[in-house]
């Protein structure tokens, strides 16, 4: 009880002290070094999602004291909540700096908690940059200490983290799978905030799918749990959530109803809900054609979006006031709106790309390294035993073990010669594969790039001509409509990609040919993009068609390709080329 108390009073006084720019730990024989270590790192949590520079402040006198005090228990936690804080201001590099120094700290004093905490953390972290292959392959390793550790709420939470970056990934199955082991973990353990957040995924998950009411079903529980447990701004989310659904179902007026409350319930606290609803309003009343509320709501959306840096709600916001100021006949506002839209995609563009390079960059730069350890590991081992041959053949005879000594030195020098001609090449073949591999990819980000811009200036020319009774310009508008279309239809775009798909894919459309001889000249297009894992509406965008038109085409390449229904189509374009290199070796 007297530990508390003292615990308490610290933390009054340095909240006290960082709201007047500076913190004074007070000197009082009474407080224990590790007291006050953990109050400022208690001080930091409560802090770090309101108020982040605090918090930060808070845990870098934690560290700074665990330190003196050698308090390695202190520095790990210390180094955790830099990482978590940075995060949430946005400081990827400074954040995953810390979490990796957290990491090897609780390593060091086998703290398995702390390390599972942190790996969970740096998933998020990835997640958050959309990175998502790293970011699943750091919740992984969390996932199998907290199984190792039977420890069931950690399992819970980070088993949901891995549904919703499958989700992302677009695999709905998977995604499904670890929303419910977690939902089934948190029910028996009856951790009520946890269900609310599994339920929810499950909403939206369902919602996307088209499964309308098992949806609602879902975020009508979600929303129950939220409102007993008195979490106002998930309960806005969850209005939000069941408002986009009745919009997604054209209930307008009770997605209108759903939106505003959420609207009301969240109050700005968070700002990129607030975003999202209004982004919801501005859809839901462009659909029912009141363009002027929806025209206030997009407004909105773009001025959040800006305010906090989000490019995907700029991009979406230029999108809607486009669209709206077109239904309103204010063209001039449409193609302003529209010319940010395309900036705003470029960009966005190249920091995926960016974040991909980086992603790729340090994978390589790890097994380079990896490499180098090896072999300077195996030098180390050679040597080794070269000194104890020799240091033996002088005890037998100098002369000898001069000999073999040098004969032994001439060998060696061979052999690294020899490694490092072999290390040579394999750099140049890996050199020669990524540039490839970014010719392709430039290549298939082109063609999505162009068929989008084509696509949406074919449905402008479609959306002028309908509004506009002049009948020559009706004719000039239907030619260049059939300019656009015959664009779509050109064989150059394909035969480019296709030299460069083969450069990287050598053997890929033999395989596929000589075991499905009957495959069709746009099957075997369907068959390059699906090798690539791009989406549907990728897919839709490249091959100039819809994606409804897509999901049949596959459809049917499945049932001549003889492919279950569960397996992944690219996974299995994957296993023809795997095929095809082990049987040539």
């Amino acid at each position: 009880m007297r530990k508390r108390t003292i615990a308490i009073i610290l933390f009054l006084t340095v909240c006290w002290g960082t709201s007047h720019g500076q913190i004074d730990i007070p000197s009082n024989p009474d407080f224990s070094d590790t007291t006050v270590v953990h109050t400022l790192i208690d001080s930091s949590y409560a802090l770090s999602f309101d108020d982040p520079d605090r918090a930060i402040a808070f845990a870098e006198q934690a560290l700074k004291l665990s330190e003196q005090i050698d308090y390695p228990k202190g520095v790990g936690k210390a180094h955790r909540e830099l990482g978590y804080s940075n995060s949430v201001k946005g400081n990827f590099e400074e954040a995953l700096s810390h979490h990796q120094k957290g990491i090897s700290q609780s390593q060091q004093i086998g703290d398995t908690l702390g390390i599972i905490s942190q790996l969970n953390d740096i998933g998020n972290l990835y997640k958050k940059q959309t990175q998502y292959h790293t970011a699943l392959e750091y919740f992984f390793q969390a996932l199998e200490l907290s199984e190792t550790q039977k420890l069931d709420r950690g399992i819970a939470s980070i088993a949901g983290n891995i549904g919703l970056v499958y989700f992302e990934l677009e695999n709905e199955k998977k995604a499904e799978e670890f929303y419910k082991r977690a939902l089934e973990i948190n029910q028996r353990m009856d951790n009520r905030h946890g269900m609310s957040i599994n339920y929810n995924n499950l909403g939206l998950l369902y919602g996307d799918q088209g499964r309308y009411e098992q949806a609602l079903k879902y975020h009508y529980e979600a929303l129950e749990i939220r409102e007993e447990l008195g979490y106002t701004i998930r309960i806005a989310n969850s209005l939000n959530n069941i408002g986009r659904l009745h919009m997604q179902q054209e209930n307008h007026e009770e997605a209108i109803n759903y939106l505003n409350r959420a609207l009301v319930m969240n109050n700005d606290r968070a700002p990129d809900l607030t975003s999202i609803i209004h982004e919801n309003l501005a859809k839901v009343y462009y659909s029912s054609a009141q363009f002027d509320s929806a025209l206030v709501h997009a407004k909105k959306t773009l001025e959040l979006s800006r305010d906090f840096g989000t490019q995907l709600g700029v991009k979406v916001g230029h999108d809607l006031l486009s669209d709206i100021y077109s239904a309103r006949g204010n063209y001039e506002e449409a193609f302003r709106h529209q010319q940010k839209l395309t900036t705003v995609k470029d960009s966005i563009l190249n920091k995926e790309k960016s974040q991909q390079i980086n992603e790729l960059q340090t994978k390589y730069e790890t097994v380079q390294k990896e490499k180098e350890i090896a072999l300077l590991e195996k030098e180390n081992q050679r040597e080794t035993l070269m000194r104890k041959a020799f240091l033996a053949g002088l005890v037998m005879i100098s002369i000898i073990g001069f000999l073999i000594y040098n004969r032994q030195r001439l060998k060696i020098n061979k052999n690294r010669t020899e490694l490092e001609n072999i290390r040579l090449k394999e750099k140049q073949l890996e050199k020669d594969i990524e540039f490839k591999n970014k010719q392709l990819t430039t290549h298939t980000l082109h063609l999505v790039q162009k068929n989008e811009t084509m696509k949406e200036l074919k449905n402008k020319i479609s959306s002028i001509r309908e509004k506009k009774g002049n009948g020559d310009l009706s004719k000039s508008l239907q030619k260049l409509r059939n300019l656009v279309d015959y664009s779509f239809s050109l064989d150059e775009d394909w035969k480019e990609f296709r030299l460069y798909f083969e450069e990287v894919h050598t053997d890929f459309f033999d395989a596929l040919k000589e075991q499905y001889p009957d495959l069709t000249p746009n099957e075997l297009r369907l068959s390059a993009l699906a090798k690539l894992n791009l989406s549907i509406k990728e897919t839709a965008t490249i091959l100039g068609i819809t994606p409804d038109s897509v999901k049949t085409a596959r459809y049917r390449l499945r049932k001549k390709l003889d492919i279950e229904t569960e397996e992944n189509l690219t996974d299995f374009m994957m296993e023809i080329e795997k095929r095809e290199i082990g049987e040539k070796s």
